[in-house]
């Protein structure tokens, strides 16, 4: 069992694609797996996905879903202790795991999530968005200012488990 398994939802993801998967593979924390679901796609998505080792575990939708569907199967088929998301137009740092894993050892949060810095192309600093909140009890914080974006979170799968948390079928967006 992996320590950490990150969702990649797809649909009709080439061009971005190999750039998000080798984010991951690019991880200084290696223990982990790629759960990766295909939602249909009818591009080159599947061939890029499939390129990879045994580490990427390749799922396809039978027909185009929402969001929040193909995010709650996807999570449906993880097995590592910890949840995270990498939607495949985006890409990781390399210490981004390792420094949430760090971060969260020897700790009961059951949830670490980071800023984040949209780029253009050409790999120009269009904005950086910092959490306003950085540790404790902040549920209700976020209630009223919610700043986690989609692609930093990572999660202990088994407090998910426990109380039934997964997406929406409504969900068409983050």
């Amino acid at each position: 069992m992996p320590e950490v398994s990150i969702v990649m939802n797809c649909y009709n993801g080439q061009a971005y694609l190999r750039e998000a998967i080798d984010s991951v593979y690019a991880q200084s924390f290696s223990d982990w797996e790629i759960v990766f679901w295909d939602n249909a796609s009818t591009d080159e998505s599947a061939a890029i996905a499939r390129s990879y080792d045994q580490r990427l575990k390749y799922y396809r939708s039978p027909y185009l879903t929402t969001l929040g569907c193909a995010r709650r199967a996807a999570v449906n088929e993880c097995s590592g202790k910890w949840v995270a998301f990498l939607d495949t137009d985006d890409v990781w740092l390399p210490e981004k795991l390792e420094g949430q894993i760090q971060a969260l050892q020897d700790s009961d949060h059951v949830l670490a999530y980071a800023g984040i810095a949209e780029m253009d192309k050409a790999g120009v600093l269009i904005r950086e968005n910092i959490p306003h909140y950085t540790t404790g009890d902040i549920f209700e914080e976020l209630l009223f200012q919610f700043d986690i974006n989609m692609v930093t979170p990572l999660m202990r799968r088994d407090v998910l488990l426990r109380y039934g948390i997964n997406f929406e079928d409504s969900i068409t967006a983050s």
